[in-house]
């Protein structure tokens, strides 16, 4: 069972960082929401990037691919939990989408565009946080009680394997200096 800790720590580390980061984005939007004049989509376009390339990479490489089946073959039952989580994983890729179709628009200033992105933002983030919360409150919960112990070492050694892949491909973060107590940003080379 300690592959299973492993598997169910390191999730749940990544999914507080991805709470954080969400945190940190609503509340950047929420705030310059009432000042359309100051929007910097460009900066929202870089937090965007860099919270889906955690998220949505977390999300497939992680839980789609290694837990979601293993469940899946552990628990018929599970299909419909598992359905609502593809469903809002769905939602997720179709609402970044028109995410980016607001930030080109927004890219031009334009002030009720500006308020447009800042609310299309909240949408996306909420539904990522629906979907951490589902993944918290139920799907784990549900792979602790139905996956085997060949079945964790299994999912872990996938999870290892992952992390040192995204080791050697992520530049190193560290905390953003433009916008003070905004998440993370790339190191300078």
């Amino acid at each position: 069972m300690l592959t299973a800790t492993y598997v169910l720590l390191t999730l749940s580390i990544e999914q507080k960082k991805e709470r954080h980061f969400i945190s940190r984005l609503l509340q950047y939007v929420q705030s310059i929401a009432r000042r359309p004049q100051e929007i910097d989509p460009v900066f929202i376009e870089a937090q965007l990037k860099e919270l889906t390339s955690f998220a949505e990479s977390r999300h497939q490489r992680k839980l789609e691919a290694c837990l979601m089946p293993a469940i899946r073959a552990a628990e018929p039952n599970s299909t419909p939990l598992l359905n609502d989580l593809e469903s809002l994983s769905q939602r997720g890729s179709a609402m970044l989408n028109a995410v980016y179709r607001c930030l080109r628009r927004a890219m031009r200033r334009s002030a009720s565009q500006g308020k447009f992105l800042c609310k299309t933002v909240d949408l996306y983030c909420h539904n990522l946080l629906k979907r951490l919360d589902k993944e918290e409150q139920e799907l784990l919960p549900l792979a602790q009680k139905v996956i085997s112990s060949e079945e964790w070492f299994e999912i872990g050694s996938q999870f290892l394997a992952q992390d040192d892949d995204n080791a050697a491909s992520r530049p190193e973060l560290r905390p953003r200096r433009d916008y003070p107590g905004m998440g993370y940003g790339h190191a300078a080379a």
